[in-house]
């Protein structure tokens, strides 16, 4: 039985060893195709029809790199499995298991199109290398299979941390002092607004969505790639926003602008400081899980806000004393609200 700082300790090894494992292979693909170079046609066959006739090409270089980004496909997709482990631990590791396995073999594909070619004039012969795709296949196949059988986390711990829990009960607690303060501000109209963000992250969502995007529709056709730069500046805006909440209701704005999440005081039964897992809402971003929406940055403290039909909404907060004072003036309004009507 692991305690929690080697639980922790644990996973960051897997998620390290998920991301770099996959990356180093497809970089050690394109340093070998790019030293077979000499024995390779000018341009590449990269794809056939259903006649099987090459009606695609790519040059050596061209091949290299998409060898390095089956790899980085491989590294963004293992690490899911493990990121989804407070929801389901096999589902974690069958997650795991198929990601490496996805890595594995998406390179062994990129070697077996050049392996195919080693020694032709021209790609009117080109195909994939049998043994190389086969081979590719079996150690896909182990990789996988043994990330499944050793990867073993343990069940992630879900008690509300002390920090939250006093937070909350000030904030819920209706003669305490940070209600009070609420209550005055909720008198007043006062608008509290709130920034929220992935920091550091938003970068590696964003890039990460937007390569994979890019690189899945680049061999389908060259020019849908540039929909990976949509998703990424889609994907961005997703990845900061500012809560609002005022005399009219509450919303968070997106990107600074774009308007999700909004609620009106008599649609809200009452908010809460909840420290959260964002895997519980489906990850990252403006997400809907069931019934729970959120705007999630990060596991931690958040404003969770109950409504009417058994919903919840819950917005990343920067700390837990910013998530009590949210839930605290939220608490106010609704009141206020109920006490008019």
């Amino acid at each position: 039985m692991r305690s929690a700082e080697a639980e922790k300790a644990y996973n960051k090894r897997w998620l390290v060893g998920l991301v770099a494992g996959p990356l180093l292979l497809g970089v050690l693909a394109a340093v070998w195709i790019l030293s077979v170079a000499g024995s390779l046609p000018a341009e590449l066959a990269s794809h056939w029809n259903s006649k099987n006739e090459v009606d695609g090409w790519m040059t050596v270089a061209g091949a290299a790199w998409m060898a390095v980004a089956m790899g980085a496909l491989g590294a963004l997709i293992a690490p899911m499995g493990l990121l989804f482990r407070s929801q389901s631990l096999l589902t974690a590791r069958i997650g795991v298991g198929f990601g490496l396995a996805f890595g594995v073999g998406m390179v062994a594909l990129s070697v077996a199109m050049v392996a195919g070619q080693i020694d032709l004039v021209d790609t009117s012969q080109a195909d994939l290398s049998g043994p190389v795709m086969a081979g590719g296949v079996a150690l896909a196949f182990v990789v996988g299979f043994a990330g499944l059988w050793f990867y073993t986390p343990a069940e992630e711990d879900r008690e509300q941390s002390a920090e939250s829990l006093a937070v909350n009960e000030t904030a819920t607690a209706s003669d305490s002092p940070l209600a009070a303060a609420a209550q005055a501000k909720a008198g007043n109209g006062e608008t509290l607004r709130i920034k929220v963000s992935m920091g550091g992250w938003a970068a590696v969502l964003s890039l990460g969505v937007g390569g994979i995007v890019a690189v899945s529709t680049y061999f389908i056709f060259p020019a849908l790639a540039l929909l990976g730069l949509v998703i990424a500046a889609i994907t961005w805006v997703f990845c900061s926003g500012t809560a609002v909440i005022g005399p009219e209701g509450h919303k968070v704005l997106a990107g600074g602008f774009w308007q999700v999440m909004p609620l009106e005081w008599k649609e809200v039964k009452r908010a809460s400081v909840e420290d959260i897992k964002a895997m519980d809402y489906g990850g990252w971003g403006y997400r809907m899980n069931g019934g729970a929406i959120g705007f999630i940055m990060a596991s931690g403290p958040a404003l969770v806000m109950e409504a009417g039909f058994h919903q919840k909404f819950a917005v990343s907060m920067p700390d837990a004393e910013t998530a009590g004072e949210a839930a605290a003036l939220v608490n106010a309004y609704v009141h206020a609200g109920k006490v008019q009507n």
